[in-house]
């Protein structure tokens, strides 16, 4: 929008990013939450609300304790900023989608430990192969929103629930329950699931409790002691090698970690299903197809089991 014109003001806003950060805002409801999801400083935030609120002549946000709420004058610009939202989410999908070059940066998030231990390691190969692409990894273990182009691809633990995506099964991953030696020496070897009741154990938090090992304990172990708890696998992983306690975790993952033992049979724990995401603007897109079958052949492979 042309500033010098003068019809930013008269309309109340100047571009779209006073409707992204306004967005935000009502989404993440703190001003250091909404910059962290836009990448930019929270006195940004708090800058550009209030200039907004100042042009528009009205309060779009009303402080209360659990963080900033819409008002009334905010609730009735909010559909409005999510229709030029789709808009441009659309616009930048559809120019992602058409270049047929093997070229450009693209955006992939997976779970910190599947980025750290399975995509960050076999990378190189790809990249030699289509030097043009760069990847942005966003490692974050919540299930972040394609349409809204907050990655290209998602590689994902669970069955995907989008019916608009474009889903690909990549294949299993097998799961199973190491501790620490040290942890062993003092608390003993569990043997069954029976002995594993006993024993401390270490898990997401409560905010992941989709995850396989979550669901996993609730199912099997439902008074289970969790002593160490977070949203990042590789603290969790941490945490096991430093004699917490019991943890579920791929095998790939354990042997980056000499400290660990597998205890308990590995058959009491169900593989997880590996699925990779797209949106369906993006799937047509030579860069979207050929990291889709690099993933493949990523997980694929015979050292992840």
């Amino acid at each position: 929008m042309d500033k010098g014109t003068g019809t930013g003001a008269a309309d109340g806003w100047d571009s779209w990013d006073d409707l992204r950060i306004f967005l935000a805002l009502a989404r993440h409801r703190t001003h250091a939450a909404a910059a962290r999801a836009l990448g930019v400083n929270a006195t940004t935030i708090g800058r550009r609300v209030h200039a907004l609120e100042s042009r528009l002549g009205a309060r779009v946000f009303a402080r209360t304790p659990s963080g900033f709420a819409v008002t009334d004058e905010g609730g009735a610009l909010l559909p409005h900023a999510e229709a030029v939202e789709a808009q441009v989410s659309a616009a930048g999908r559809a120019l992602g989608g058409a270049g047929a070059r093997l070229e450009g940066v693209l955006r992939l998030t997976a779970g910190d430990g599947v980025s750290t231990y399975v995509l960050a390691p076999r990378l190189l190969a790809f990249r030699r192969a289509h030097p043009g692409i760069r990847f942005e990894i966003r490692a974050d273990n919540r299930t972040l929103d394609l349409s809204r182009r907050e990655a290209d691809i998602a590689v994902r633990l669970v069955r995907p629930r989008e019916r608009s995506l474009v889903a690909r099964r990549l294949g299993a991953m097998p799961f199973a329950a190491y501790a620490s030696e040290e942890y062993l020496r003092r608390a003993g070897r569990p043997r069954s699931v029976g002995d594993a009741a006993t024993h401390d154990w270490i898990d997401f938090d409560a905010a992941l409790d989709r995850t396989p090992t979550s669901r996993w304990l609730r199912k099997h172990l439902p008074a289970a002691r969790l002593v160490v708890r977070s949203n990042a696998t590789t603290v969790l992983v941490a945490a096991c090698a430093a004699g917490h306690g019991l943890l579920l975790i791929p095998p790939s993952f354990a042997r980056l970690e000499p400290s660990l033992v597998r205890v308990l049979p590995p058959s009491l724990f169900p593989p997880a299903e590996v699925w990779a995401v797209t949106h369906p603007d993006l799937f047509p897109s030579p860069r979207i197809k050929a990291v889709l079958a690099w993933l493949v052949q990523a997980f694929a492979s015979p050292d992840l089991t």
